[in-house]
């Protein structure tokens, strides 16, 4: 049990936006064969340098999950699109420069995309905000739901006192209504709740539906806290256990070379 960790595409994406200052600057003379002096002057440039401010700052935020990460990459990949334009048809040297404009354009859309989709599965979507303002904790708990008189089988894999995600084969829809039963800690569950998102996917990503909790009563509401704060207890003591064992194993190795 721990708390969601990061995508490893999110992570990826983080560190490129982390070197983007220079990396973004030798691209851009690569693809529009810009001269040495031009990709100079574009490197220091005041432009540059607050995108370069952006781009760093927009990395941080995907790195950590913020909920703002989405929009701010957003605004990133608009401003990287309109240097494209205004680069290639003021400063390239190319004769042609609607191959490397395309292909440019093409791959800022593409991380977009990909962006966008590993934010919103299997644990975090960028049009949720709620989703963001409680801590979340991986679980493996069986559930049993109802919708318009139909009933379902799932499982939660990741729960806070805002809302679940729940792993699902069964073809649940944006917007419907469900009823989710489930036990936490001996603890039995029965609340009541609206799905916002779903994703398709079932190789890379788990196939299932966000879950936001609504109208659940005061006293299960009370419950459903008391039980996330246990979760987010064991998840600072696995966490301290890990890094407990991580140090002696560390120190094992360093005594093992020094006999050596």
């Amino acid at each position: 049990m721990s708390e969601a960790r990061n995508p490893r595409l999110i992570t990826l994406i983080a560190y490129l936006l982390w070197s983007f200052p220079v990396t973004y600057a030798l691209l851009m003379g690569a693809l529009y064969n810009l001269p040495g002096t031009r990709i100079v002057s574009m490197f220091f440039s005041f432009a540059h340098i607050a995108h370069a401010i952006l781009a760093i700052f927009t990395g941080f935020a995907l790195y950590r999950m913020r909920p703002y990460a989405w929009h701010f990459y957003v605004f990133h990949s608009v401003l990287m699109l309109a240097e494209q334009f205004y680069v290639a048809y003021r400063y390239a040297e190319n004769h042609v420069v609607e191959f490397p404009l395309t292909f440019a354009s093409v791959c800022i859309l593409f991380m977009l995309w990909i962006v966008k989709f590993e934010l919103r599965v299997p644990y975090f979507s960028p049009k949720i905000a709620w989703w963001e303002s409680d801590p979340r904790y991986k679980i493996s708990v069986p559930a049993e739901m109802t919708a318009a008189d139909h009933f379902y089988r799932g499982e939660i894999m990741d729960i806070s006192a805002s809302g679940c995600f729940i792993k699902t084969k069964d073809p649940l829809k944006v917007d419907q209504e469900l009823h989710i039963k489930f036990s936490l800690f001996d603890q039995k569950f029965l609340c009541t709740g609206r799905v916002v998102w779903r994703t398709e996917s079932g190789v890379t990503h788990p196939k299932g539906v966000g879950v936001k909790f609504s109208g659940v009563e005061k006293p299960m509401q009370g419950e459903l806290r008391q039980t996330v704060k246990k979760l987010k207890s064991l998840s600072r003591k696995y966490k301290d256990i890990r890094a407990e064992e991580k140090a002696s194993s560390i120190e094992r190795k360093v005594q093992a070379l020094r006999k050596g």
